[in-house]
């Protein structure tokens, strides 16, 4: 019994043994018939590049000599390219393609080399970012800080314009700046390298409406070492120069009284930048508050340009409190012929107000300059700088430093004069048709110093193209006197009385005194005056001293057209 058993054991491995060799002669059977499969070379160190609109495929091909030629499929395999391959090379070659059109966003890309005899190769992935106009508007555009007026051409009614830049964003590689001269229509493009801060551009057109005399700025990426540089949407760019002319009407008691002052003012200088456009309106910002000074520090001023020819004013002046609005109701307006404004504002303030009626149209006389700094030194009968006042000497040639209070507070202080002639005289080095001329107090910038520290109150101004020589040596030339003329006699212009405001003997609070002394005090030179070179001062009021034992400066300036 345990032999059959046995016997019937060994039987049945003996069948399994075959019926397992038949079974793994079946499996095996189609790839014997087929023969051996044979891979190309794989390629080697592939990579993408990314572009605008396209991608540039880099990749090694292997040494086997078979490979005839390159396939790559993209766009979820809707697309295909076949790239021949000419070998040069025994050993691996470099090998790659650009693909064109592609819609932005990121694709993958798979690679396999084949021949004519239906070899192939394992397949090789990358993915690549194909950049749009989706991702062109997300750049930013390098900002402009500033925009400066250098030269006004009439003739061609064109400006020189300096550009200050502002740090240009990460991954900014450069700037573009574009715009049409004015005189010739011709369109030029400036390449502004990321390292330059300042670009001067000339013969730029004054026209608020026209888009020839726009600056067209842009920037420009190279995202990720992409084989393009892609470049951010155009921000547009003015600045234009506008002649003001109107009154200022200060309510110059500061209680709400009706008393007021009126200033007169004409052919004063504006600047307006184009800040922003939207929805067919434009934004400016001015660069001064009826015939002020230019801004103040913490003093907005602009207003905004409606598709319907109407202008809403805005701003602040001096303090975040002193709010500048229409005057009600609102009849601000542009007029589109004649490319001028008529502005109707409110200066609203904590003890006062200013109203502001005025005109501005482009500007189509020469550039106002300001004279060469320092002065000439033509003081005559003023005893000398004052040295002992404080341990700093109030030299006379602070006054023309171009370094303005609170920066540098010790301006000119002259010596004892009490009893003295109070005059004294200048030389702007060059002849201007004056328009107006600033002085600054001597200040610390406290209120104690701005009207208590001798600074001048009240002064005439006198001017002359060129000197007698045959009177300076006479001392009746250069002696004061109550009327000038009568000394002066044919040979100076007088060029106005002009007195400093006291606001704080107006109750006017003490931040917007010490603000407006900072300001500079404006005055006006009349439009009839000729070509000055040469400007007599005659001091009448001393504002802490009326005896006019001496007198302060903290700078001044003079502006006007040279001739």
């Amino acid at each position: 019994m345990k032999n059959l058993v046995k016997n019937l054991t060994v039987s049945c491995c003996i069948c399994l043994l075959v019926v397992s060799c038949d079974k793994f002669n079946d499996i095996h059977k189609k790839y014997l018939d087929e023969g051996e499969q044979v891979y190309l070379g794989k390629n080697d160190s592939l990579i993408a590049y990314d572009g605008k609109g396209r991608v540039k495929l880099v990749w090694y091909v292997s040494a086997d000599p078979k490979i005839e030629s390159t396939v790559i499929y993209y766009n979820l395999r809707h697309d295909s390219i076949v790239k021949p391959f000419e070998r040069t090379y025994y050993s691996g070659q470099k090998d790659s393609v650009i693909i064109d059109g592609l819609a932005e966003g990121t694709h993958i890309f798979e690679l396999y080399n084949k021949n004519r005899r239906g070899e192939s190769s394992l397949i090789s992935t990358v993915q690549g970012v194909s950049y749009g106009v989706a991702y062109a508007s997300r750049l930013k555009v390098r900002p402009v800080a500033n925009l400066t007026f250098l030269e006004f051409n009439p003739a061609t009614q064109s400006a020189t314009i300096k550009i200050t830049w502002d740090y240009p964003p990460e991954g900014c590689v450069e700037t573009k700046l574009t715009y049409k001269k004015r005189s010739t229509g011709e369109e030029v493009v400036l390449d502004v390298s990321e390292e330059a801060t300042e670009t001067i551009v000339s013969d730029i057109g004054n026209r608020l409406d026209h888009p020839d005399d726009l600056l067209y700025v842009s920037s420009v990426y190279r995202p990720n070492g992409s084989i393009d540089l892609i470049e951010s949407p155009q921000n547009k760019d003015q600045f234009l120069c506008y002649m003001a002319s109107g009154t200022r009407i200060e309510n110059t008691l500061y209680d709400g009284s009706s008393t007021t002052f009126t200033h007169t003012y004409v052919n004063q200088e504006k600047f307006l930048r184009l800040t922003s456009a939207a929805d067919g309106n434009l934004i400016f910002s001015c660069s001064r508050v009826a015939e002020l000074s230019p801004l103040a520090p913490n003093t907005s001023f602009g207003f905004t340009l409606y598709e319907d020819q109407s202008v809403r004013v805005r701003g602040n002046f001096v303090a975040a409190a002193n709010i500048i609005t229409d005057q009600a109701p609102v009849n601000s307006s542009y007029n589109p012929v004649t490319r001028s404004f008529t502005l109707r504002y409110s200066v609203k303030t904590a003890g006062g107000s200013y109203s502001v009626e005025e005109t501005l149209v482009p500007k189509t006389l020469p550039l106002e300059i300001v004279t060469p700094k320092p002065f000439g030194d033509l003081r005559s009968v003023i005893p000398g700088d004052n040295t002992t006042h404080h341990s700093d000497p109030y030299v006379f040639s602070n006054i023309s430093n171009g370094i303005l209070p609170p920066d540098f507070p010790r301006g000119w202080l002259t010596q004892n004069i009490a009893g003295n002639p109070t005059s004294f005289t200048i030389d702007l080095h060059q002849k201007v048709k004056l328009s107006r001329v600033i002085k600054w107090p001597d200040s610390n910038g406290q209120m104690g110093t701005i009207y208590n520290n001798a600074n001048i109150l009240a002064c005439e101004m006198w001017g002359v193209a060129e000197l007698d020589e045959s009177k300076l040596d006479d001392a009746a030339y250069w002696a004061d006197a109550v009327d000038p003329a009568g000394t002066f006699k044919e040979d100076w212009e007088y060029l106005g009385y002009h007195v400093v405001e006291r606001l704080d003997r107006k109750g006017a609070p003490t931040a917007e005194v010490i603000a407006l002394a900072l300001y500079g005090y404006q005055f006006i030179i009349p439009d009839s005056a000729g070509p000055i070179r040469y400007v007599r001062f005659y001091v009448r009021e001393g504002s802490w001293a009326p005896n006019l034992a001496y007198f302060a400066i903290g700078e001044l300036s003079f502006f006007g057209y040279p001739q």
